[in-house]
């Protein structure tokens, strides 16, 4: 979704009666292409964020923590020294643009300046000039060889935004609007685009909206397009009315307008567009961030995956190299059987097979050793190779158990909320699969309280409670802190999953709650799509951890299953319980 022409518009008149006249107390750069001003007015503090992301680039009062750059970029040093502790005069912006002016007043000695937001997309900027409109700085600089149309340098005099060669909404007059739409529409382009094409400071998204409140008629052109201009006129007209503002999660959209053209959308509405943009895009960070965490847990997974595999097939050709050490033991036994036909000196020996006299088998001799000798040297072979197999076997079933804890790593990872995520860093660290975050500050070492990890809890629809872990560390707490003697546990049967403790339940469990536990288990599962599920169910106290002590890894041989199927409808109404 973009922060379209409307939008900044509304921002705008609610910037107009909520900062206006404050004064700059601080300025922060919590990230490379964003500002955050820290203001105070009328006995309140608010923070004014500008972005030019590229993707989410913005203007909007904000709520967001102030996290410090160890470090303050050059472009923030520049607004601090010519900013803090100036008083905002006046917001002005350019009609049917996106850009918005903030004019600060001289102090200190030092000249009135001017901080310029420009929100178009990619190409959005942020720039500081002076009152004789001489750029100071800006965030993206740009040389007349990279953009020659509009150079962007310090000391250079700033140019202002190239107007849109379309029409005003507000001004133009009905006959002139259908003068330039008609000839598109007859050319067969689409009467979005052309609306797009024709009137200024629309976004696709507006142009929607226009057409299906005016109820185009293809085959009436000419009286479409007379209601067309009323609604548009209407829309861009917000002087003298509330300023709206509404969200639709699903769609990701929001406007300062009702969609009347989502038909049965659930648009939730805020109080102001400030309030919408900072709760909107508050949640668009968490969910990147999310996403990053995923992706850097699911690298670190797959690397440590991937080693284990290799040292599970070496491991395995050895084994199989190993196999050979009962032909030694056979060699040995014959020697010894046959010493006496043997002599010194000789380099081999051709003899009747021990176990199958019929046959004969040939063996290599040392010529400088006797029989006797020749014998233990292959006992000696015999038992180097029977140690390395056991060890072998040994490390085959040590990167089994590793390969389903990475299972189980990779399953949480993919299901799991950003908390759970956190707890699953904190896991890799333990394990040493993964460096310690840096967190960002004054560069001194931070210590992170450890915080209780916190399983699902549902309630049966006897009132029984039924907790569920999110990731390996909420398990190994549920199973081995939580749980008591009394609980019943269930697991999905041989598939990374969650732990699943139906608390205090009666012995045998009542199979109602048996049911209820065990469609949790199969949904925190990887067979959550599955047709049925095995889950398997054991009293707490059969359960015993696996050897390596890894979190959430348990071993049990005194079971039950029960059979169930993920899309039972008794499962749908726990899970509207979270």
């Amino acid at each position: 979704m973009s922060y379209d022409t409307l939008t900044m518009m509304a921002v705008n008149a609610e910037l107009q009666q909520l900062v206006v006249g404050a004064r700059v107390q601080r300025i922060i750069q919590p990230r490379r292409e964003e500002i955050i001003l820290l203001l105070y007015h009328r006995g309140a503090e608010r923070d004014l964020l500008l972005s030019c992301h590229p993707q989410q680039s913005r203007v909007h009062l904000t709520t967001e923590g102030r996290r410090l750059p160890a470090q303050p970029p050059p472009f923030c040093m520049l607004l601090r020294k010519y900013l803090t502790g100036a008083r905002l005069t006046a917001i002005t912006q350019p009609p049917l643009e996106r850009v918005l002016k903030f004019q600060f007043d001289a102090h200190e000695g030092l000249p009135a300046v001017s901080l310029v937001a420009e929100i178009m997309g990619r190409r959005s900027n942020l720039l500081l000039i002076d009152d004789g409109g001489i750029i100071l700085g800006a965030i993206q600089t740009a040389t007349p060889e990279q953009n020659p149309r509009r150079a962007v340098l310090p000391g250079w005099p700033y140019e202002a935004v190239p107007p849109q060669e379309k029409l005003d909404p507000l001004s133009a007059p009905p006959e002139e609007l259908a003068g330039v739409v008609h000839p598109l529409l007859a050319g067969g382009l689409a009467p979005e685009k052309a609306l797009l094409k024709t009137a200024a400071g629309l976004s696709p998204l507006a142009a929607r909206e226009l057409l299906h409140r005016s109820n185009w008629d293809e085959q009436s052109p000419h009286r479409s397009l007379e209601r067309l201009h009323a609604e548009l006129k209407e829309l861009f007209n917000l002087s003298g009315r509330v300023v709206e503002a509404y969200l639709y999660p699903e769609q990701k959209l929001y406007s300062p307008y009702r969609l009347t053209h989502l038909r049965g959308a659930a648009g939730q509405r805020f109080a102001g567009m400030n309030e919408l943009l900072d709760h909107y895009y508050q949640e668009v960070a968490a969910a990147a961030e999310q996403e990053i965490l995923q992706g850097q847990l699911r690298s670190r997974v797959n690397r440590h995956r991937s080693r284990l595999k290799r040292k599970l097939a070496q491991h395995r050709e050895e084994l199989q190299q190993a196999g050979e050490a009962d032909r030694y033991r056979i060699c040995g036994e014959t020697l010894l059987t046959y010493a006496g036909r043997i002599g010194r000196g000789e380099h081999e020996a051709v003899l009747p097979g021990l176990y199958d006299p019929e046959t004969t088998i040939t063996i290599a001799l040392d010529p400088a050793l006797g029989a006797v000798a020749n014998a233990q040297k292959y006992f000696r072979r015999y038992r180097k190779i029977s140690d390395s197999r056991q060890h072998h076997r040994k490390q085959i079933a040590r990167i089994e158990r590793e390969l389903a804890y990475c299972d189980e790593l990779y399953f949480s990872i993919e299901q799991g909320s950003r908390s759970s995520l956190e707890e699953i860093r904190e896991e890799l660290v333990e394990a040493g699969l993964m460096k310690p975050p840096r967190r960002k500050g004054s560069g001194r070492k931070q210590k992170r309280r450890k915080e209780t990890p916190q399983p699902l809890s549902f309630k049966g629809s006897s009132g029984v409670t039924i907790l569920v872990g999110r990731n390996n560390r909420q398990n190994d707490l549920l199973t081995f802190k939580l749980a008591t003697k009394r609980d019943l546990w269930l697991h999905a049967r041989e598939l990374p999953g969650s732990h699943v403790i139906l608390k205090g339940s009666a012995d045998p469990p009542a199979e109602d709650d048996l049911a209820e536990a065990a469609l949790l288990a199969a949904y925190f599962s990887r067979g959550r799509d599955f047709p049925a599920v095995a889950v398997d169910y054991t009293g707490v106290r059969h359960l015993r951890r696996g050897p390596g002590g890894k979190p959430g890894f348990v071993l049990y041989n005194q079971f039950s299953t029960i059979t169930v199927d993920p899309r039972d409808n008794r499962l749908h109404r726990l899970l509207e319980q979270q």
